[in-house]
C-alpha cells in the first residue's frame, strides 16, 4: 500500500495483517535520531535521518560499508548520526532504531560485542561530554529511514 494509491482513491481498509505505521514527534527542543543499516548477502550500507518536533528533515545521511556485518552496519549508521548532529550542535536527541543489541550496548545493558567495542565507545565519548540522549528499540519506524533516504535521493 502506498501514499499514491491512498491519494488516488484506491485505498481498502486495513486488513488484521496490515500494519499502519506513525512517526512520533520528539518533544519541542529535542531531535530525533532514526537510524537503520542494511545487508546484502555481502554488503552492508546503513543510514540515518534526523528530524525536528514537527517532523522537519534537518539532515540525513547514507554509507556504503563494503563487507561487514549488519550489526557493525547498524552501530555505524548510529555512530555517523551522532556525528552529524554533534558537528551541527544539537546537544539533545532521542534515538531510535531496530538493533536492540546496539542500542542495549548504549545504555550499559550488556557486555558490548567486542567487532562494534570501539564504535560503541567513540559514541559514550560523546555522551560523556554533554551530548544528552536517550534511546528506544523501536523496529517499525527505523525502517522508515530506508523510505525517506529513498525519497529524498540517498
Amino acid at each position: 500500500m502506498s501514499v499514491d494509491n491512498i491519494h488516488k482513491g484506491t485505498f481498502s481498509p486495513p486488513s488484521s495483517s496490515t500494519h499502519l505505521v506513525r512517526w512520533y514527534s520528539p518533544p519541542p527542543g529535542v531531535i530525533k535520531l532514526n537510524f537503520d543499516g542494511s545487508l546484502s548477502p555481502t554488503l552492508a550500507t546503513g543510514g540515518f535521518i534526523l528530524r525536528d518536533h514537527m517532523g522537519r528533515p534537518l539532515n540525513m545521511g547514507s554509507c556504503f560499508y563494503g563487507t561487514t556485518s549488519i550489526l557493525v552496519a547498524e552501530a555505524r549508521a548510529l555512530r555517523d548520526g551522532l556525528q552529524v548532529a554533534i558537528q551541527a550542535g544539537i546537544r539533545n536527541l532521542n534515538i531510535k532504531g531496530d538493533n536492540k543489541i546496539v542500542l542495549q550496548a548504549i545504555e550499559g545493558k550488556i557486555c558490548t560485542p567486542w567487532h562494534i567495542q570501539h564504535i560503541i565507545d567513540d559514541i559514550l565519548q560523546w555522551r560523556s561530554q554533554g551530548i544528552q540522549f536517550n534511546t528506544k528499540h523501536i523496529f517499525w519506524e527505523a525502517n522508515m529511514v530506508v523510505d525517506c533516504l529513498s525519497k529524498f535521493g540517498h
